[in-house]
């Protein structure tokens, strides 16, 4: 399961009021609002958006080369140490220099041209992978080794997250944020599609050496394509240059400024504390019950929901109210986590993580487009960058938990005499892995309360309609006339 990108202690309404704005909202169809667009033809839809499609591809081949190596590397470190816990090396290192070099990152992308940051950060991975390829050549490579590349390459994409993300507010009008969003995501869904089968083969026939040299070429074809393009700059900040720490400030300034946007920032970190543990669990719980085939298989069939989600997504472009399309992905992604844990079933499982992840992209489409459309282009870089490290703040935590927890709480209570084995036992089932799917309903519920908390806040609810657009970086086409003067970021922060 994805971690959710982005929980306020909410305003509370009059005796009943709650009720009847969800019982409202539960009936009301995401395209039933009067603001939802009008369908465009898609030629007209890929011309407006041609740069930031050539771009994705490049960063689509890119992320296949990746993946490839991401599952050659971990094969080549069981078959040297047998350990796991190389693996949470690996995890830390891949994760601390995110959370703690998103700020500066943000501000610096901000300072800098947006294009540069992507071409230097294909460069350096590219020259990353060389890197190993010399030291497997040399017998010299070391797990140490792949730690500090890990660390390096974590924080690359500390810059390269932040510039990718920002750039698209330059090359795509705001009604596509969504659709462009829905691509993004595809290229996660063909990512995990392709890469497992791919690498499997590539990894017996071609061994280590070949996956490395697959890797570097399609990070050429990434920055051939980025080097074929132009991404403008946003407007220039109408304040003065500051230090990077005070701008990197501005960008929680801003955010802290506007209470839904805030509620926002708090909330996705939460949810990700429980969501954070179904990754190193699902393994687990469904080879309780299933052999490693199986569990294959469930996850590649997964791994097609996603892609269906994130082509629909794309296709679609999106709710035209982002905030219910955010919240009725989160609700029903909850609801199939609890899905999952209550037999231990591999239809079941199965079929809850396929619409899971098909659902996935519409939380996460509809919460970028909100952020995208209401925070100032010349701030996208560092508003994006604290998003970024909050989000993952309590990741390592939840990984770090899920384990204890799993073993010495969950579990021992649905086993043979555990302290649940005569009431929630008769649900969920008695036995090695119950216990994980306890957790999973736990963690199921918690979403869903936190969801419903953070939409029955008021504030959260007209978000759309009392923050006001950041002034676009360029007009639609079809839209001749002018558009209205950029306001100074003083007032939105």
């Amino acid at each position: 399961m994805r971690a959710a990108d982005g929980l306020p202690g909410l305003g509370g309404h009059g005796p009943g009021g709650s009720g009847r704005r969800l019982l409202c909202f539960l009936r009301s169809s995401v395209n039933e609002t009067p603001e939802a667009p009008a369908r465009e033809p898609i030629t007209k839809v890929m011309g407006e958006m041609r740069t930031f499609s050539v771009i994705w591809l490049g960063q689509l081949v890119s992320s296949l080369g990746s993946g490839l190596t991401g599952f050659a590397l971990p094969v080549w470190i069981y078959e040297k140490t047998g350990s796991a816990e190389a693996f949470g090396l690996l995890f830390f290192a891949a994760t601390v220099p995110t959370v703690l070099l998103s700020p500066i990152a943000g501000a610096l992308v901000d300072r800098w041209d947006r294009r540069t940051v992507l071409l230097l950060s294909d460069a350096l991975a590219a020259l990353m992978t060389l890197f190993i390829g010399v030291l497997l050549y040399t017998g010299s490579f070391e797990i140490w080794h792949l730690v500090v590349i890990s660390a390096l390459g974590s924080a690359v994409g500390t810059f390269q997250m932040p510039a990718f993300t920002a750039s698209v507010t330059m090359l795509v009008p705001q009604r596509h944020f969504v659709r462009a969003s829905g691509m993004m995501q595809t290229s996660d869904a063909v990512t995990g599609i392709l890469t497992p089968l791919l690498a499997g083969v590539l990894v017996t026939t071609l061994g280590l050496w070949g996956v490395l040299a697959i890797d570097f070429a399609t990070f050429l074809v990434a920055v051939g394509t980025l080097a074929a393009v132009r991404i403008p700059n946003p407007p220039p900040s109408p304040e003065p240059r500051r230090s990077v720490l005070r701008e990197a400030h501005d960008g929680w300034v801003f955010v802290r400024g506007h209470r839904a946007l805030l509620y926002l920032l708090i909330y996705f970190p939460i949810i990700n504390l429980g969501q954070g543990m179904v990754n190193p669990l699902f393994s687990p719980m469904v080879l309780s019950f299933a052999n490693p085939a199986q569990l294959g298989a469930v996850i590649s069939i997964a791994s097609v929901g996603m892609l269906a989600g994130s082509l629909a997504l794309s296709a679609w472009g999106g709710p035209a109210r982002k905030v219910r399309g955010m919240v009725i992905g989160q609700t029903i992604g909850a609801f199939l986590l609890i899905c999952l844990g209550l037999r231990p079933s591999l239809v079941l499982v199965g079929t809850a993580m396929f619409l899971m992840l098909m659902f996935g992209p519409l939380s996460q489409g509809s919460s970028q487009a909100i952020w995208m459309s209401k925070t100032p282009r010349h701030m996208m870089g560092r508003v994006f960058a604290i998003r970024r490290m909050l989000a993952l703040s309590t990741m390592p935590i939840a990984a770090l938990a899920s384990g204890p927890l799993a073993e010495r709480v969950f579990n021992p209570l649905l086993m043979p005499g555990g302290a649940l084995e005569h009431s929630v036992g008769r649900v969920l089932g008695v036995g090695p892995g119950r216990g994980i799917a306890l957790l999973f309903v736990v963690v199921g519920v918690f979403v869903m309360v936190a969801t419903a908390l953070l939409y029955l806040s008021p504030r959260v609810r007209r978000l759309e309609d009392e923050i006001p657009d950041a002034a676009p970086a360029r007009p639609a086409p079809e839209e001749a006339e002018p558009a209205p003067a950029p306001q100074p970021a003083a007032a939105g922060a």
